[in-house]
């Protein structure tokens, strides 16, 4: 296993130059392998280690005895130990996370806290963070995210390497790790959370794939294969990309991008899509929520008529110029088209940016939302057939007339309740006086407030 590893780590670069190395270990038989193999490795390459273990605080007992394990361990190969708690679901139902996303998000604010902590007393080093997936895990986040309608990146899972962080255990197999510790006599904890299959990977783990099995024994092979094709393939795209770009960076100012139309025409169509991609991410900050419906609206500019628009998630602007695109930031100015239809009433939109001082609205015919995650002109209207409302961070929906339902409201009154959803959208940010949908609440990442007041 270590001459596969070792392998995998030249393949990828992962090492070279390595002065520090901050691994998490929870004490699962992942991370525990990982630390004794990178315990094998450091005298060829010369690298301190780093061990981070992370209490949850969700497992009380448990939990503690996961925190002693590692210590011991750690302590017995003289590496130094350093373990941060954090009650976790405190911090989901303060941030409204699942304690999934708010476990891993503390995570890696402790692994990052680490690598300053060293770069600060070091000065000039090459800190690198070392997690423990492995090629199962690859094959599960490769099935999850085709779940999720992800693009052909998605089906890349996890990469080798993301900035920082490093996964030198990513295509070996959880079978081989646990007999590679079992080989040494090395002990492991197994978290009793793995085995719940409430959680969605775990379902994956423990339902879908071994039924997927049963069709074909190799559709894990096949799975991570795939994702080595996406990394393949994007490497060469994200290069072109770079180039593409930097050659805009030249010829437009701060404010926005001016795409010249004729460079969009001469790439295929996939590399034309991930480079609106790859634009409209830089643009925002961040590509979360942003569609493949997007990516065609801004494309269908190309052959639009000038003075053509459309409205994009996080403020942008999508506009046909002469000659180019501009992808721009919408200002506060700006506002999307506030026209109700006649006969239900009139809504106020007014967009302030996020400060600590701001109140948020607790009235029930005034809502606050985050104003960058609405992808269009806000409409008030009636609903609809086929209109859905969010109704958890995870991404859960519900039917308007299910929600009505639960709502105990009365069959004869449904369809005059007024919603306020994006153009030509069915789903709902705000039915009126009833529900806010979750997907546009605001959070810690809101740089800008949409109030939306309603009257009757």
């Amino acid at each position: 296993m270590i001459s596969g590893i070792k392998q995998f780590i030249k393949e990828y670069h992962m090492l070279d130059g390595v002065t520090d190395i901050v691994t998490g270990v929870s004490g699962g038989a992942d991370s525990t392998a990982l630390l004794l193999a990178l315990n094998e490795l450091r005298a060829e390459y010369g690298f301190s280690i780093h061990v981070v273990h992370i209490n949850h605080m969700i497992r009380g007992l448990e939990a503690d005895r996961d925190e002693a394990f590692v210590k011991q361990l750690a302590e017995g190969l003289g590496i130094p130990f350093h373990v941060f708690r954090k009650d976790i679901p405190g911090m989901a139902e303060e941030l409204s996370l699942t304690e999934e996303e708010a476990g891993r998000i503390f995570r890696y604010e402790c692994f990052e806290g680490m690598v300053d902590t060293i770069l600060n007393e070091k000065g000039q080093s090459k800190v690198r963070i070392a997690v423990a997936h492995n090629r199962d895990d690859l094959a599960e986040t490769v099935l999850f995210n085709e779940a999720r309608g992800s693009s052909l990146r998605g089906l890349g899972g996890m990469k080798p390497v993301r900035g920082n962080i490093i996964r030198p255990l990513l295509f070996t197999w959880r079978a081989d790790i646990e007999k590679y510790l079992t080989e040494l006599g090395q002990d492991w904890v197994t978290d009793s959370t793995n085995l719940e299959t409430e959680y969605s990977r775990n379902r994956i783990r423990q339902i879908i794939l071994p039924e997927m099995e049963k069709l074909n024994p190799g559709v894990k092979e096949h799975l991570t294969a795939i994702a080595r094709d996406s990394w393949e393939l994007y490497d060469g795209v994200d290069k072109e990309n770079e180039m593409l770009i930097g050659r805009l960076t030249e010829s437009s100012d701060k404010s926005r991008t001016d795409i010249p139309v004729g460079m969009l025409k001469k790439l295929n169509t996939f590399a034309r899509k991930e480079f609106i991609l790859e634009i409209l991410g830089r643009a925002a900050g961040r590509r979360k929520d942003i569609t493949r419906r997007h990516i065609d609206s801004v494309e269908a500019l190309v052959d639009a008529e000038s003075g053509k628009s459309v409205n994009l998630p996080y403020g942008l602007l999508a506009e046909k110029g002469y000659g180019v695109v501009i992808i721009r930031k919408v200002t506060a100015g700006e506002s999307h088209r506030t026209d109700a239809k006649s006969g239900i009433g009139k809504m106020d939109i007014k967009v302030v940016p996020k400060t600590p001082e701001l109140q948020i609205s607790k009235e029930i015919y005034t809502k606050m939302v985050d104003y960058d995650k609405i992808e269009g002109d806000l409409v008030l209207r009636l609903p609809e057939d086929g209109d859905y409302i969010v109704i958890s961070r995870t991404g859960g929906r519900k039917s308007l007339k299910r929600l009505f339902t639960d709502l105990k409201i009365e069959r004869d009154k449904r369809q005059f309740i007024p919603v306020v959803a994006a153009e030509g959208s069915h789903e709902i940010i705000w039915v009126v006086g009833h529900r806010l949908s979750e997907s546009f609440k605001i959070d810690e990442d809101t740089t800008r407030v949409c109030c939306i007041s309603y009257e009757r």
